[in-house]
C-alpha cells in the first residue's frame, strides 16, 4: 500500500468520471420515466444514481490500487462483476418491487458495459493525446512514432452510439422476442471483442477487419432483415495489413445514410482485391446516394478516414463514386512487397 500514489490526473479522471456517470444516469432515469409514467421518477433517480456512482467510485479505487486497469481495459472487463455486485445489493432496496436480484445484476451488468466502452473510448482519446504531447516535447523521437500516437488519436474519435443504440434493441427485444434479444446479444459482445483491441494498435490485417465487419452485419440484420451484404474477398489478401477499423466506418454510413432513409433496405457490397501493388476496397450501396443523404464528401467519418490512411501511408487514397444509383467509396493502400 506505501507505493500507492494519487496523482492530479487520478482526482481529474475521477470527477470527470462521476460527472458523466451523473449525466448518463439522469439520461437513463427520464427514459424509463418516458417509457412508463407509473413509474415513481424519484426513486429511479435515486436507484440510478446510487447504482452508477457505487460503480464507478469501485472501479475508481481499483484504478488507483492497481494501476494496470488504467491501461489494461481487459482486466478492467474481468473485474466487472465485483463492482456489479455492491451496486445491486443497493439497487434493490429501491426496485424490489421492480426486479429480482439476478434480474437487477444482469440489467445493470448490460448497461455498464458499453458505459465502459465509451469511458475506454475516453482514456484512450486522453493517453493519445498526452502521448502524441510528450512526443512532441522530445526532438529525438522519431516521426514514425509520432504519427503511431496521431493515428491512435483519430481511431478514438470514432464515434460508439450505435452500440447504445443496439442495446435499446436488445431492451425492447428481451420481453416480446427473447430469442431474438439473445441472438442480438450474442453478436453484440462478439462485436465489443473485436472492437477493443482495434482501438489499441496502428495496424491490423484483412481478415481481423472482415471479423469485425460481419460481426457489425449481424447486428445490423437481427435489427434489419432486409439488409443484404455480399462480401467479395479475394483470398489471397485475407493477411494484408491495412489501419485497423478503416472499413467498418463506411459500411455504416451505408446503412444510416443510404439505406435508412430507404426504411433500411438494400445491398451493401464489400470487394477486397490486390491490383498492381495496391490493396483496393471498395464499398457499394443502392442506397439514396451522396446527393439526398445526409453525409457528403466533408462528413467527420469520410475525413477521419482519409486522415488515418494518409498517416498508414502518405500514397493511400479514398475515392467517392456515385454510380447510377446509391453510392460508392473505394480506398487504395500501397502494399510494401519485398
Amino acid at each position: 500500500m506505501e507505493n500507492v500514489v494519487i496523482t492530479k490526473e487520478d482526482v481529474q479522471e475521477i470527477v470527470q468520471s462521476v460527472k458523466i456517470t451523473f449525466f448518463i444516469n439522469c439520461i437513463i432515469v427520464v427514459f424509463i420515466y418516458t417509457l412508463n409514467q407509473k413509474t415513481d421518477i424519484i426513486t429511479q433517480f435515486f436507484a440510478s444514481q446510487s447504482i452508477g456512482l457505487t460503480i464507478v467510485a469501485i472501479i475508481q479505487i481499483a484504478k488507483v490500487l492497481y494501476p494496470p486497469f488504467k491501461t489494461d481495459y481487459k482486466k478492467l472487463y474481468y473485474f466487472l462483476p465485483v463492482p456489479v455486485l455492491p451496486a445491486s445489493l443497493i439497487g434493490i432496496n429501491f426496485l424490489h418491487n421492480q426486479a429480482t436480484l439476478p434480474e437487477l445484476m444482469l440489467l445493470i451488468a448490460i448497461i455498464t458495459l458499453p458505459v465502459m466502452v465509451l469511458f475506454q473510448y475516453r482514456d484512450n482519446k486522453v493517453n493519445a493525446k498526452k502521448a502524441l504531447s510528450d512526443e512532441q516535447k522530445k526532438s529525438s523521437d522519431s516521426d514514425k512514432a509520432l504519427q503511431a500516437n496521431k493515428l491512435l488519436l483519430l481511431q478514438a474519435q470514432i464515434n460508439p452510439h450505435f452500440l447504445f443504440n443496439t442495446l435499446d434493441n436488445v431492451k425492447q427485444y428481451i420481453n416480446t422476442e427473447p430469442e431474438k434479444a439473445l441472438h442480438l446479444l450474442t453478436d453484440y459482445t462478439f462485436f465489443l471483442r473485436q472492437t477493443l483491441p482495434s482501438t489499441q494498435t496502428t495496424s491490423g490485417c484483412v481478415n481481423d477487419e472482415l471479423a469485425l465487419i460481419n460481426a457489425y452485419i449481424a447486428i445490423q440484420q437481427t435489427r434489419f432483415p432486409c439488409i443484404r451484404f455480399i462480401e467479395k474477398v479475394d483470398k489471397n489478401v485475407k493477411t494484408f495489413l491495412l489501419p485497423p477499423l478503416i472499413i467498418q466506418p463506411l459500411i455504416e454510413n451505408a446503412i444510416v445514410h443510404g439505406l435508412a432513409p430507404l426504411g433500411h433496405q438494400g445491398l451493401i457490397t464489400l470487394t477486397i482485391e490486390k491490383e498492381i501493388g495496391n490493396l483496393l476496397i471498395n464499398v457499394t450501396d443502392n442506397g439514396v446516394g451522396f446527393t439526398d443523404s445526409k453525409v457528403n464528401t466533408e462528413s467527420m467519418a469520410i475525413k477521419n478516414i482519409e486522415a488515418r490512411l494518409y498517416l498508414y501511408h502518405p500514397h493511400s487514397s479514398l475515392k467517392i463514386m456515385e454510380p447510377d444509383q446509391g453510392a460508392s467509396i473505394q480506398i487504395t493502400i500501397p502494399l510494401n512487397e519485398t
